[in-house]
C-alpha cells in the first residue's frame, strides 16, 4: 500500500497532460512496459492513456488491452495512484494528436522530468513509442511500491483467460503431483532485461550486470 504521503491522483494529477505508450516485445516485456508506464504517468502528473499492445512482432498477435486484460478493473484499481482513460479527449472540438518519442532503456525519473515534461507541457499529449523496460529498475520506495500495485493487482487477466489457466492446472493436477515448466527464452539476455536474481549470487548478478 502506498504511505500517507503519497499524493493522490485527484491532488497532483495536471489537466492537460496526456502520456501514451506504444509497448514492444512478447507478454511479459509488454507487462513491464505498462507497469513502467504507470509509474512514469505518475512521475509526470499526468493521465495516462489505456497502452496500446505491440500487434507488429513477428507473431502478429492481433489483441488489444482489454482482451487479455481487465480493463475496467486495472483503471478503478489504480483510480488513487493515476487518472487513467480509455482514449485521447478532444479538445475544442479537435483531436489530440500526441507527439511520438522514445526514451533511452533504464532512465531514471529524472530524465522524465528533463526530457518529457517540456514535451507535454507544449504538446500536452506524448506517445512513447517501443516501450519495454524504459525506467531504470532502482526507484524510490514509494515507486516501487506502485509498481508492485500496477502488476500483482491491477494488471488482471479477462474472465476467459482465467479460466483457460484454472482449466489447464486442474487437468494437469489430475495427472501429477510434480511438474517442471520450460522457459523457451530462458537466455542470457532475457535474464538481464528482466532484472531478476535466478540464484546465483554476487557472480550472477555481475555477469547479468555486464549483459
Amino acid at each position: 500500500n502506498a504511505s500517507k504521503d503519497f499524493l493522490r491522483a485527484d491532488v497532483k494529477t495536471h489537466p492537460d497532460r496526456y502520456l501514451l505508450i506504444s509497448t514492444s516485445g512478447g507478454l511479459n516485456q509488454q507487462r513491464t512496459g505498462i507497469t513502467d508506464a504507470v509509474v512514469a504517468a505518475y512521475i509526470l502528473n499526468a493521465t495516462l492513456v489505456v497502452p496500446m499492445l505491440d500487434q507488429k512482432s513477428y507473431w502478429k498477435d492481433a489483441s488489444n488491452f482489454e482482451e487479455i486484460f481487465d480493463v475496467d478493473w486495472f483503471i478503478s484499481f489504480l483510480s488513487n495512484d493515476v487518472k487513467i482513460i480509455k482514449e485521447l479527449p478532444s479538445v475544442g472540438g479537435k483531436d489530440l494528436t500526441p507527439v511520438r518519442t522514445r526514451v533511452p532503456r533504464k532512465c531514471s525519473p529524472t530524465y522524465y522530468l528533463k526530457r518529457i515534461l517540456p514535451l507535454l507541457n507544449k504538446k500536452h499529449a506524448v506517445q512513447l513509442t517501443k516501450y519495454d523496460y524504459r525506467l531504470s529498475n532502482k526507484l524510490e520506495t514509494e515507486l516501487q511500491r506502485l509498481r508492485c500495485r500496477v502488476n500483482y493487482h491491477a494488471l488482471r487477466f479477462t474472465d476467459p483467460i482465467l479460466e483457460m489457466g484454472s482449466k489447464l492446472v486442474q487437468r494437469m493436477k489430475m495427472r501429477s503431483k510434480h511438474f517442471i515448466t520450460l522457459h523457451l527464452r530462458f537466455e542470457p539476455d532475457m535474464l538481464a532485461f528482466a532484472g531478476c536474481d535466478y540464484g546465483g549470487g554476487e557472480k550472477e548478478r555481475r555477469e547479468l550486470g555486464a549483459i
